[in-house]
């Protein structure tokens, strides 16, 4: 399988370090005409000043500016004063700007951002995502960031040929974070109950050319099951039928969608087509045979906050390089990865979350500034990530960050592991437990990876928000049922499928595929 392949190149390869910081994770093969005329236009002033000059010229004669830096956190700790004050000290010694952090969880995110953009509060740089973008440009809460690339040639530099895909249009909507380019799906489990049975990762073999492969995951349930009677099998808030970034290309939205992993450019219902079924049926065989939870369909915890309480023995979600690190910290307990796809990038794994200047900026240009200093400062990236050097973290002798002596991670005072929604974790230090060359490994990984053919468009849902409104609502109340299995599969699919033309879906499809032909014919 593909995965595999991928994964155990990253254990053998170790690539020079500067591919980060000079080039981004981007495949510079790939780059489509519109892109490099995009990146031709980033490089060239309007102002018809140098570039260069323009995007690190910093007054340090004149006032400091107030930078109010909105940014997600697991949650506040003890230290987000001693943070806060250690960022607006830095910036005001680099960049002669203080900095207000704004610290939210997830949660709190997504109740107030909202609000925040319509009341126009004092806010520079915010992280906004896809299924808003449009909304948020015809709501006139962003800036234009094309407009500003002048000052942000360090941030282009350092994100390659994905600087460009937060474009709609003309418009830039803001720029990616640096992270892993693809959310191919994977079951995490056990490796203590995983191991005690005989299993390592390396056999398994599970791919949708075949789908008997997922038989394989059914055997290994129904062993733990044996072993393990009064454990649950499966938990958490996905399934295959629910990882839609893992199997598809769908251009922002699930309503039209390219499937065979990007590789065609024909919009199709993913809802009807064979695959849903297949992984809907797989889902009822893992519900009814009890190795699913019986409330997974409306359960709200998380996979790491399952198996923290110790009576899960796996559970699906997007993995990447470094999973089985990043989950032992979230859930407690070693675990090994079982691919469930292969690995595909394409525009939504590059700006499903994009880091924007917000409208009420009172001075866009030291906005685009402080954003252009926050992708190369990599103690920037510590502060917001890690916390205060000699409290939160030290550095080992191997150059990883970890807890100081006396300090876990329920007695530390200020703890994020969030470097995904960060402008560049690369600029900073891994965690402990990493390889020492996991940046290298996310480097590899990136430049590896299978590419949709839609790769660089993000579709404008303006002309069709009314349908897409409803189809929210309609996919809200069936996609749970149906991808773990709680209903009759035949039926409801039906019913679902049926629901969904009915509230516009075939209009929408047709406008992602003008769209996307439109793109297409573009690119020669």
């Amino acid at each position: 399988m593909m995965a595999k392949k991928i994964l155990s190149t990253l254990l053998a390869l170790a690539i020079v370090a500067a591919t980060f910081a000079g080039c981004g994770g981007g495949d510079s093969g790939s780059k489509t005409s519109s892109a490099a005329s995009k990146e031709s236009k980033a490089s060239t002033s309007s102002a018809g000043e140098d570039s260069s000059a323009a995007s690190t010229d910093i007054n340090f004669d004149e006032a400091p500016y107030e930078i109010n830096y909105l940014y997600l956190v697991a949650q506040e700790g003890a230290n987000q004063s001693k943070v806060a004050q250690a960022v607006s000290d830095l910036a005001k010694k680099e960049i002669n700007m203080t900095v207000k952090l704004i610290p939210m969880t997830f949660g709190t995110y997504n109740t107030q951002i909202s609000m925040m953009l319509a009341a126009n509060e004092p806010l520079d740089i915010f992280p906004a995502m896809s299924n808003q973008f449009s909304t948020y440009i015809d709501s006139q809460y962003l800036i234009n960031c094309a407009d500003y690339l002048d000052y942000m040639q360090d941030a282009v530099k350092v994100l390659g040929d994905d600087a460009f895909a937060g474009y709609i249009g003309d418009f830039l909507v803001g720029f990616s974070n640096m992270k892993e380019r693809a959310y191919p799906a994977g079951l995490v489990v056990r490796k203590d109950i995983f191991e005690e049975l005989g299993y390592k990762a390396e056999d398994f073999s599970v791919t949708v050319d075949d789908y008997s492969t997922f038989d394989q995951i059914t055997e290994l349930f129904a062993k733990v099951k044996e072993a393990y009677p009064d454990m649950t099998m499966l938990d958490g808030t996905s399934i295959m039928g629910l990882q839609t970034g893992s199997y598809f290309d769908n251009m922002g939205s699930n309503f039209g969608v390219l499937e065979n992993y990007g590789q065609t450019t024909t919009v199709t219902n993913w809802y009807e087509s064979d695959q849903y079924k297949k992984f809907c049926e797989i889902g009822r065989d893992w519900f009814t045979k009890g190795y699913s939870s019986q409330d997974i369909a409306v359960n709200q915890d998380s996979g790491e906050i399952k198996m923290k309480a110790g009576n899960t023995f796996s559970y699906i979600t997007n993995v990447k390089p470094n999973t089985n690190v990043e989950k032992l910290a979230q859930t407690g307990y070693e675990v090994e990865v079982v691919y469930l796809s292969d690995i595909m990038k394409n525009t939504n794994a590059v700006n499903a979350d994009l880091l924007c200047i917000a409208n009420a900026s009172k001075d866009p240009k030291k906005a685009a500034q402080f954003m252009n200093w926050s992708y190369v400062s990599g103690d920037f990236n510590d502060l917001i990530n890690w916390g205060i050097e000699g409290e939160d973290w030290v550095l080992t002798d191997d150059g990883m960050a970890a807890y100081p002596e006396g300090v876990d991670a329920q007695s530390v005072g200020y703890h994020n592991d969030f470097g995904f929604v960060y402008p560049n974790q690369f600029a900073g230090h891994p965690w402990t437990g990493n390889p020492a060359d996991i940046w290298d490994q996310y480097a590899e990984y990136n430049s590896s990876l299978m590419v949709s053919k839609a790769y660089g468009f993000t579709f404008d849902s303006r002309p069709v928000a009314t349908e897409e409104a409803q189809l929210n609502s309609v996919e809200e109340q069936y996609k749970k049922d149906l991808a773990f299995g709680a209903v009759e599969i035949e039926s409801k699919l039906k019913e679902f499928n049926d629901a969904l033309y009915a509230a516009g879906l075939q209009t929408v499809i047709d406008e992602k595929q003008k769209q996307l032909d439109a793109w297409l014919a573009e690119q020669g």
